[in-house]
């Protein structure tokens, strides 16, 4: 998987054993609504169903379980979908950055499946998204947990800051 560090360039996470080259990373707490670093203080191995998602021409490997924050184009409306459940549908991600000040579009597709795949995360609270990097400025925002009905039930994208 990757991060965006502190310099706010991306760094590689393939391995628990390594040793990171960050000790902050980028989030977006949903307590806040805001964008924030976070202390890199754990990183976990997970084996499970992996989707290939396209954003802007990026391709990466999200475990198929995890959510990915997507908003209406035509309302603004927020929500939060599994990206297992995003092939055959249209979605549209939010994008964003260390140096973006609106929140941009991002069409989202699955380019492919792998029923099993090694991820290494960071470990995130329920409250946190990870801002995975899809360009060398740009990231969405990726979490294990389903935080629509606790924290972005209602939402629209500018109830967001940037």
């Amino acid at each position: 998987m990757l991060i965006f560090d502190d310099n706010s360039e991306a760094i590689i996470l393939d391995s628990i054993y390594t040793p990171t080259l960050t000790e902050y990373f980028w989030v977006i707490d949903l307590t806040m609504l805001d964008f924030t670093l976070t202390p890199l203080l754990v990183l976990e191995e997970i084996v499970c169903p992996s989707v290939a998602l396209s954003i802007r021409g990026f391709d990466f490997n999200v475990p198929a379980n995890w959510n990915i924050l997507v908003f209406s184009e035509e309302t603004q409306q927020i929500d939060i979908v599994s990206a297992g459940d995003i092939a055959g549908r249209e979605f549209t991600a939010l994008v964003g950055g260390p140096d973006i000040h609106a929140s941009t579009p991002g069409h989202i597709t699955v380019v492919d499946y792998t029923p099993e795949y090694q991820h290494v995360a960071p470990s995130l609270n329920k409250h946190q998204m990870l801002c995975h990097p899809i360009g060398p400025a740009e990231w969405v925002n990726i979490a294990p947990a389903d935080t629509y009905n606790k924290y972005l039930k209602e939402l629209i994208v500018g109830d967001i800051l940037t």
